[in-house]
C-alpha cells in the first residue's frame, strides 16, 4: 500500500507541486484583498467620524469646541476619496463665523491637489 501511495505521488509530484503554488498564491491575493477591504471600511468610519464630529452642534443640543471642529474640518484633506463630498460640506461651513480660514485653506488644498 505505501509503495502504491508512493509511486502515485512521483508520478503526480509536477502537478501537486502547481496546485501548491496556486493555493498560496489564492492564499496571498485572499490576505491582500481581505486587509485593503478593512482599511477602505476603516477609512470610511473615519471619515463619518468626522463628519458627525464637525456637524454634532448643527444637528444636535450637545456643544463641542470650536477647536475641535476646525480639527476635524482640516483632516479631511486626508480623504481624498471623498472629495466632492467634502466640498459641498465645507461650501456649507464656507461663511460661518470662526471657521472661514480653516475651510478656505481646505477648500484650497483639495483644489491644488487635484491638479497635481
Amino acid at each position: 500500500m505505501c509503495v502504491v501511495v508512493l509511486a502515485w505521488l512521483k508520478e503526480w509530484q509536477f502537478w501537486i507541486a502547481i496546485m501548491s503554488v496556486f493555493g498560496g498564491i489564492f492564499a496571498v491575493y485572499k490576505y491582500f484583498d481581505s486587509r485593503k477591504t478593512k482599511q477602505f471600511q476603516q477609512e470610511f468610519d473615519n471619515y463619518h467620524k468626522l463628519i458627525e464630529r464637525i456637524n454634532k452642534p448643527l444637528d444636535s443640543g450637545d456643544t463641542i469646541s470650536i477647536q475641535v471642529q476646525q480639527t476635524a474640518i482640516f483632516e479631511l484633506r486626508n480623504y481624498a476619496r471623498y472629495k466632492e463630498l467634502t466640498v459641498k460640506l465645507l461650501e456649507h461651513w464656507r461663511n460661518k463665523e470662526g471657521y472661514e480660514d480653516i475651510v478656505n485653506e481646505t477648500l484650497k488644498y483639495l483644489t491644488e491637489r487635484n491638479r497635481k
